[in-house]
């Protein structure tokens, strides 16, 4: 099966910076093999690379979701990057930007897995 978003997330704005879902949210990657659901109540911050804040939100929410402890499926640091590449691909981000916000999300330091999935960063 290849890489697949299957609707828009559903979303309430918790503030400026934060949503929170309200539908689960369901993705097929092709790194991880399988399909991953990001439950109802998930808060996140849509993407938060500062050069290109917001300019792949979709993306932001998954790679925001593999970054907690305790997401299903539970993957490093490095494995979340790629999924966050994979995404950006399959929205066709330009070559140039997928690959500094792949690097960006590498070397960034302090959130990865600091979090429950259902905690709250706020």
């Amino acid at each position: 099966m290849k890489t697949k978003i299957i609707a828009t997330p559903v979303t309430r704005i918790v503030n400026a910076k934060y949503s929170q879902l309200v539908e689960p949210f369901l993705f097929y990657s092709e790194i991880l093999g399988r399909w991953v659901t990001i439950p109802v109540g998930f808060i996140f911050d849509w993407e938060s690379v500062p050069m290109f804040r917001g300019s792949n939100p979709v993306c932001g929410l998954i790679h925001d979701y593999l970054c907690r402890k305790d997401s299903d499926p539970v993957v490093s640091k490095m494995v979340a990057a790629d999924v966050y590449s994979e995404f950006m691909i399959y929205m066709k981000t330009p070559w140039w930007k997928q690959q500094l916000k792949h690097k960006s999300v590498i070397v960034a330091w302090g959130y990865f897995h600091k979090l429950n999935v259902l905690e709250s960063p706020i």
